[in-house]
């Protein structure tokens, strides 16, 4: 498989299974395509930190509509520091995000 081994693609994989399995269960056709999504945070500097969200095509594909986050930032280094750990084992594995 191409994709990306990362939560953050396992996260938007998990969405395109449920549904399609929903939608075979009731003898109907897949409905959704997984489209390559990945994200990649990447430390720049000791407080700086930018996050490579791309899909199969290499394009971005940017998660925070309101944030630059192909820009190196001081708050994505915080969210890299001490927010996706957390999300990761409070939310992501209870299936909550």
């Amino acid at each position: 498989m191409p994709n990306s081994k990362i939560g953050a693609a396992i996260r938007r994989q998990a969405l395109v299974v449920v549904a399609n399995l929903r939608s075979v269960m009731r003898a109907k056709a897949p409905v959704r395509r997984y489209n390559g999504y990945a994200s990649c945070p990447l430390v720049t500097a000791h407080d700086r930190m930018l996050l490579a969200e791309f899909d199969y095509d290499l394009k971005p594909a940017p998660s925070i509509p309101f944030i630059n986050t192909q820009k190196e930032r001081y708050d994505m280094y915080l969210l890299k520091r001490y927010g996706l750990s957390w999300m990761y084992w409070k939310l992501m594995l209870k299936g909550k995000a």
